[in-house]
């Protein structure tokens, strides 16, 4: 017989039919754990009094919570982390703009670090929020190695999302376009392409191996941003060289 324990575990992985940002019905939750709705239902509301799933309340459906997804954003590489917070902080320190390290997570990009601005106008994705690859600069920068058909397998589904007027890519191939021309310049630029005046620069960073692990990112306000963009650029290059430095010689960076 499975413990309370295991039953709300099993619970939680269910939420991951629809990624972290997608909801769900109670009955929905019921038929994926196998257990009758009221049963799933008490679970739900004593999970959600302790914020670790949430409840629109207009279409009833449950999500999870923000703490439960920041708790679940410092579960990965502990020496990545531990690396990118100083490189974040010269960043923000040279260019006045959010910093974001990324990660992929499945089909989505993943925030796992974020070193705030002291501009008073700031924006950019916060510590466990997920998006799609398709319209974000760090999404994009994630895809760089990924060949035509995986890149296609993991942006499909958001490809077939309404645009909303903004300015991402509609179609498989404007986004191979696009991500041709970012490999090339090295950088991947995503200019209100998710929100309206916001602009963001991703670079890839590399562990030692050569294996793309994460992002560097930069966001801010598109009028602060377009004019910089070269500089930014720059920056984050030398930013991402100086993390992959710190990854391939951990002791001498002081990461352990």
């Amino acid at each position: 017989m499975d413990s309370s324990a295991e039953r709300v575990a099993a619970l939680l992985l269910a939420f991951a039919d629809k990624g972290a940002d997608g909801d769900h019905k109670v009955s929905e939750l019921a038929r994926a754990v196998g257990r009758e709705r009221s049963q799933v239902s008490r679970m739900l509301h004593a999970l959600q009094r302790s914020g670790l799933v949430e409840q629109d309340e207009e279409t009833r459906r449950y999500r999870l919570g923000w703490p439960l997804l920041v708790l679940a954003s410092g579960a990965g590489d502990t020496a990545l982390l531990r690396a990118a917070r100083p490189v974040l902080r010269k960043i923000v320190a040279h260019t006045g703009e959010v910093a974001l390290l990324s990660v992929q997570q499945g089909n989505r990009s993943l925030t796992v670090l974020r070193e705030e601005s002291a501009q008073s106008l700031r924006a950019g994705g916060w510590v466990g929020r997920s998006s799609p690859m398709h319209c974000t600069a760090s999404g994009r920068a994630l895809l760089f190695d990924s060949d035509d058909q995986l890149v296609d397998a993991l942006t499909a589904d958001d490809l077939l999302a309404p645009a909303h007027g903004l300015t991402g890519p509609r179609s498989l191939d404007e986004l191979l376009a696009r991500l041709r021309t970012e490999r090339q310049r090295g950088y991947s630029l995503a200019s209100e392409e998710v929100e309206i005046g916001l602009t963001s620069v991703g670079i890839p960073v590399r562990a030692p191996a050569g294996d793309l692990v994460a992002v560097l990112n930069i966001s801010g306000p598109t009028s602060r941003m377009i004019p910089r963009i070269d500089d930014i650029a720059r920056r984050l290059r030398a930013a991402a060289g100086g993390l992959e430095a710190a990854l391939a010689h951990p002791l001498r960076s002081g990461t352990r």
